[in-house]
């Protein structure tokens, strides 16, 4: 699986989410869920916990809610943006254009139209 983080955006913007605890990988308001979806995330239910689990993920989230609350970003760019944050640098960019990359994100949060609202 390429990039469970991608899958889980997709299935909270439907209403949904998954949690992996004691009891193994669960989905929350599955019913919102096309039915293809069930099957994908069965079929990779161990990569999906093991990123759940994941410091990645752990790093991800917190960025992702101080984005929100503090930046008072709507949740779906506040996830994005901290993704972004945490991945390394593309190779063939320079460190110059990705700092420059970066801080055009944050400026485009910082003066979302939902901001003011």
């Amino acid at each position: 699986m390429s990039d469970v983080h991608q899958l889980l955006l997709r299935v909270r913007s439907l209403g949904a989410n998954l949690i992996a605890d004691d009891k193994g990988l669960r989905i929350i308001n599955g019913s919102k869920l096309p039915k293809e979806a069930h099957a994908y995330i069965t079929k990779h239910k161990q990569a999906i916990a093991n990123f759940l689990t994941s410091n990645q993920h752990s790093d991800c989230e917190e960025r992702a809610a101080i984005i929100e609350y503090d930046g008072k970003a709507p949740r779906e760019w506040a996830e994005q943006f901290a993704d972004i944050l945490i991945k390394k640098r593309p190779p063939g960019v320079s460190e110059l254009d990705w700092s420059w990359f970066l801080a055009m994100c944050g400026r485009i949060i910082d003066e979302a139209p939902e901001r003011a609202a």
